[in-house]
């Protein structure tokens, strides 16, 4: 069966050949967009590494994220008296990050996070950018990050709704909040406040002295004496962790998530356009090989036989197309950047093929090519021995 398989691989070479170019193409557009973006994605980052220093240090609970953390307040007790002996750590900045979803006028909802903080201090803490100079937030009011105004279309002035259940701050404080909010500013900093939301602390309910935070923002003016402040305070607390903050970072891997996301949405729909296509280019190739199927009924070849016949088929078509557009995706991205990088002076984009992706792509192919197939053979399986038509 194996070795007539591949003969009757090549019977029909155009209907063959066809699905075989249909399935290639959609590879090589998903090879070429992974490609690219991993290649864009690697390059901002490593550039954003080298312009950023890394003079900011967060000091949070060790193994948790930003929104789990639980600092109590004599860790920043701490903090004060060591920067005051300490004249490389200029500033201490205590805050509360929180899960939310928020909504704009338009009735957009987006999930993303609260930071409340001092604002004072927090401008003080380093220079953002802003579309008004900003000033101490009234009680009904929030700064909100630029790319989180244009998802939300929630420009300054307009009310925005933040939802989230009341959250225990410690035994008897819980922090409660208006749920309705006006955007006082729009924070242009380029870094992951872009998605975020601002408030000031003493905006929200916490009129009982606060002995929790999430996090705690430092800044050491001399980077070389990073490694001495972190271990100074892990000798203190061993159940901290003090990381450097790379906030560039973080906004790309949000940007880039997000881009991820939305072409996976564009490959899925891809994925079904070319199950279709894919079908019906093997439903033609039955339709076209009756005469052969007929033949095989009729010297004793069962139902089952023959799904397994077009079944390999399918099979073979989703190997070769696999491996096609492997090589044709690579060389194909490869030499349009390079033409394009070279000719428009761009940084160079260093793509690379994984294991991870040559498993996805063949998963892929064989998947989809398997899929296209089994309507095919089962229809090819129901030809009659006896033909109706011959008298």
């Amino acid at each position: 069966m194996l070795k007539f398989s591949v003969r009757f691989f090549f019977h029909n070479r155009k209907r063959t050949y066809q699905a075989i170019m249909t399935l290639t193409l959609a590879l090589v557009i998903y090879i070429s967009t992974t490609l690219l973006v991993r290649g864009y994605s690697s390059n901002i980052s490593g550039m954003a590494e080298i312009i950023k220093p890394s003079e900011l240090l967060l000091v949070i609970e060790e193994g948790k994220s930003l929104s789990e953390s639980r600092i109590d307040s004599e860790v920043l007790d701490f903090l004060e008296e060591y920067s005051s002996t300490t004249p490389n750590l200029e500033v201490i900045l205590p805050e509360i990050y929180i899960p939310i979803n928020v909504t704009g006028e338009t009735g957009t909802s987006i999930t993303t996070h609260l930071r409340l903080l001092n604002v004072s201090e927090f401008e003080r803490f380093q220079s953002h950018h802003y579309e008004f100079y900003p000033s101490e937030l009234l009680a009904d009011e929030v700064i909100i990050g630029q790319q989180l105004a244009y998802l939300t279309a929630a420009g300054i002035g307009s009310s925005i709704q933040i939802e989230f259940s009341d959250y225990q701050v410690n035994e008897t404080l819980v922090l409660t909040h208006n749920e309705s909010y006006s955007v006082s500013n729009i924070i242009r900093s380029g870094h992951e406040y872009d998605i975020e939301i601002i408030g000031s602390i003493s905006s929200f309910d916490l009129n009982i002295s606060m002995n929790y935070f999430s996090f705690i923002e430092l800044r050491v003016l001399d980077i070389r004496e990073i490694e001495t402040i972190r271990k100074d305070i892990l000798d203190s607390f061993s159940n901290l962790a003090v990381i450097n903050e790379k906030q560039t970072q973080n906004f790309i891997i949000f940007a880039t998530n997000d881009v991820i996301r939305t072409l996976t949405l564009l490959e899925i729909l891809f994925f079904v356009l070319m199950l279709v296509s894919i079908s019906y280019s093997i439903y033609t190739l039955v339709k076209e090989s009756e005469e052969e199927i007929f033949t095989l009924r009729s010297i004793g070849a069962t139902k089952r036989q023959i799904v397994t016949l077009f079944m390999l088929q399918s099979l073979y078509i989703g190997l070769i197309s696999a491996l096609l557009s492997l090589v044709i995706g690579y060389l194909a991205v490869t030499g349009i950047v390079g033409l394009v990088t070279a000719t428009m002076d761009l940084p160079y984009i260093a793509m690379s093929i994984d294991t991870v992706l040559v498993g996805t792509i063949f998963l892929f192919s064989l998947s989809l090519s398997i899929l296209s197939g089994i309507l095919p053979s089962l229809e090819a399986s129901k030809i009659k021995v006896v033909r109706e038509d011959v008298k």
